[in-house]
């Protein structure tokens, strides 16, 4: 049983749901962003401790992952970087996104309960898939089909 699915059957007792499928999407998006037990807590309205024993019952991890952390430069700003894996190396890249970039990035996974990642992913394989749009990018000179 899927956990929106557990969400919707715990026992409400007459009070109002504060654990909703949209939330509990929102609490692994805050959780993938590097986020705080409190600091979700304080966004979603609820204690810290009505916070993990309800994901706790629902099986969603609240430890923050170490390797996709929010990246921060020396003022304490969000960076944005592409890891990948391919025949055994692993490289990694800055992106050069400026903050309001960012910012913009992290407001649309919001509005669509999606990670920041998946959102830059999906982009990505859109972009490319559009109109040839790689041989564009990589032979700016060439002429269209």
């Amino acid at each position: 049983m899927q956990t929106e699915q557990l969400a919707t059957q715990l026992p409400t007792r007459g009070r109002k749901v504060k654990f909703t499928p949209e939330r509990l999407q929102q609490i692994r998006n805050l959780v993938e962003r590097g986020k705080s037990r409190e600091e979700i807590a304080e966004l979603i309205g609820v204690t810290v401790g009505s916070l993990q024993v309800t994901c706790s019952r629902l099986g969603i991890s609240l430890r923050r992952p170490h390797e996709e952390r929010a990246r921060t430069d020396k003022m304490g700003l969000a960076n944005l970087a592409l890891r990948m894996r391919y025949r055994g190396d692993e490289r990694t890249s800055e992106l050069p996104f400026t903050q309001d970039m960012i910012r913009q990035l992290a407001f649309e996974a919001q509005f669509r309960n999606m990670s920041i990642g998946g959102l830059v992913g999906e982009l990505l394989i859109a972009m490319l898939k559009r109109d040839h749009l790689f041989q564009h990018v990589l032979e700016p000179n060439s002429k269209q089909p």
